[in-house]
């Protein structure tokens, strides 16, 4: 099995507002904190989100709840680097917390695709993030 690339490691503490009516974290909040996961990578990068002409606009989120985060808790996400497509990209994400970290409470990846904004057409993922992502720039 090839090693993959660790993009980013983040740390979102849970809220005790996170959990739901069955006493553990709701499920769409760990879409929200991979989400924000992602974007600090983009943000560690210097990638930025508002207000530019291109940037990634999310075409799949898949993700496999194994066991549950109840409060309090610290979520740890890992993101790692998958396919680099033209102008699309997976990230691939691990969650576990800083107080079980051998334990895996999910996993999955995020399918991004680079549009340029006035168009709503893709365009090629620009050569730095490629290169973030271990792959070589587009000629």
């Amino acid at each position: 099995m090839q090693e993959k690339t660790l993009l980013h490691v983040a740390h979102i503490p849970v809220r005790w507002g996170d959990m739901d009516s069955y006493g553990h974290v709701n499920n769409t909040l760990y879409i929200q904190y991979l989400e924000e996961a992602r974007v600090a990578w983009f943000e560690k990068l210097g990638i930025a989100m508002n207000n530019v002409p291109q940037g990634p606009v999310v075409l799949q989120t898949l993700h496999t709840y194994l066991k549950p985060v109840v409060h309090p808790a610290t979520v740890v996400i890992e993101l790692y680097a998958g396919a680099v497509g033209s102008s699309s990209l997976v990230v691939e994400h691990r969650l576990s917390t800083l107080e079980a970290p051998d334990t895996l409470y999910g996993e999955g990846h995020c399918k991004l695709v680079w549009i340029d904004h006035a168009t709503d057409r893709s365009v090629p993922v620009p050569n730095d993030l490629r290169q973030a992502m271990g792959v070589g720039a587009r000629p």
